[in-house]
Order: C-alpha cells, then structure tokens, then sequence
C-alpha cells in the first residue's frame, strides 16, 4: 500500500521524527493507526475535541521502556494493594 501525504503532513510527521518521539515514519503510522482504532471504537464518552487532544498529547509523549512499564504497573498495583489492607483494618 502506498501512502501520500500533503505537503503539510509531511513536515508534521518530520517534525515528530526530529523531537525524537518516534525512531521512524513507521512507527508513527502504527501510532496514528491506532489513535484511529481508538476513536471508531464506541464506548468513548468525550467530545472530538477531547479526543484529539488526548491523542496529540500521547503522540508528543516519550515512548515508555516494557521495563519501565512493568515497573509501574508493580508499583501502583503495590501501593493499591497497601491501601487495600489499610482499609480493611479500619
């Protein structure tokens, strides 16, 4: 499949590329993919607007190490687990 895109998409896309949120086109275009996924898919219960705005701030975002990741999902789901506990003393 091809793709061709507007001048104006273009910079945009290389603009992401130089602020280093992406390592290549590629990956944007999964990226852009599933923002597209997400916005078909019904249960979103937000406006367009907010929607765009989720998007493009995820987009402009840093992508997060698996280990990072993991790390966080082990963190939170410790401090849950302690507040959990604490509750069920009270």
């Amino acid at each position: 499949m091809s793709i061709h895109l507007t001048p104006e998409q273009e910079k945009r896309v290389q603009a992401v590329l130089r602020q280093g949120s992406y390592d290549s086109v590629e990956e944007i275009v999964e990226a852009a993919v599933s923002a597209v996924e997400q916005r078909a898919k019904p249960g979103f219960r937000g406006s367009a607007a907010e929607l765009d705005s989720l998007l493009a701030e995820g987009l402009a975002s840093n992508p997060v190490s698996e280990n990072d990741f993991w790390s966080g999902v082990d963190r939170d789901t410790n401090t849950m687990l302690s507040e959990h506990k604490g509750n069920r003393r009270s």
